[in-house]
């Protein structure tokens, strides 16, 4: 089961670990054994993510390279973000890729469950997003998102967040490849208990980032 650590508490220019070292999955919320460490840092005008992908050892079969491409439909660090206490029917999606490609995007989703979504693509060039693929070995990949406040709003001190991870299990002869169910691992900081098919876009299970 989940522990209950839902909410993280920020200093500003002091780094916080999530407690938890392995994310949930989405379908269940059983704790997954691959590692993915996030930290977090509260700057001026930027709220930076760390994270190490650990246990990822298809990392390189990842083909995907373009930013603002379906990324999900391979391996991904996602981070999906909204200012304000309640649960957000609009929020922030950002996602990165083994090979540095972002995708950024407001989600509208008005049911809660995925269903009849629509997605307002934000252009590159102007999300203000500095990124980098810091290590990528045969098993582990890691990053860095610095996200500004100008993007995501900065108007309180709560926002309410999930992280996400997809993982790729089986190796995969078609560089189209597409994760699914059957060849992926799909998990979350806070698990989405999405039943038999993967979603992440549940936002009712969102945790909180509040700043001290």
């Amino acid at each position: 089961m989940q522990p209950d650590e839902s909410t993280i508490y920020l200093l500003p220019n002091q780094w916080k670990n999530l407690p938890h070292n392995h994310f949930f999955e989405a379908t269940t919320g059983a704790e997954m054994p691959q590692e993915t460490v996030v930290r977090l840092l509260l700057e001026h005008e930027t709220l930076r993510i760390s994270f190490e992908c650990r246990q990822n050892p298809l990392v390189h079969q990842n083909t995907l390279t373009e930013h603002n491409e379906d990324l999900w439909k391979q391996e991904v660090f996602e981070v999906f973000i909204a200012e304000g206490s309640s649960t957000p029917t609009r929020y922030l999606e950002l996602e990165i890729n083994p090979n540095n490609a972002l995708f950024a995007g407001w989600i509208d989703n008005p049911t809660g469950e995925g269903d009849g979504m629509n997605l307002d693509l934000i252009p590159y060039e102007k999300t203000g997003i500095v990124h980098h693929i810091i290590q990528k070995t045969n098993d582990l990949w890691t990053g860095e998102l610095q996200i500004p406040f100008a993007l995501i709003g900065k108007g309180g001190r709560v926002y309410r967040l999930n992280f996400y991870r997809i993982i790729l299990l089986k190796p995969q002869t078609d560089p189209a490849w597409i994760c699914s169910p059957d060849n992926s691992s799909f998990q979350c900081w806070r698990s989405t208990h999405s039943g038999v098919t993967p979603r992440f876009h549940r936002p009712e299970s969102f945790g909180k980032l509040m700043f001290d």
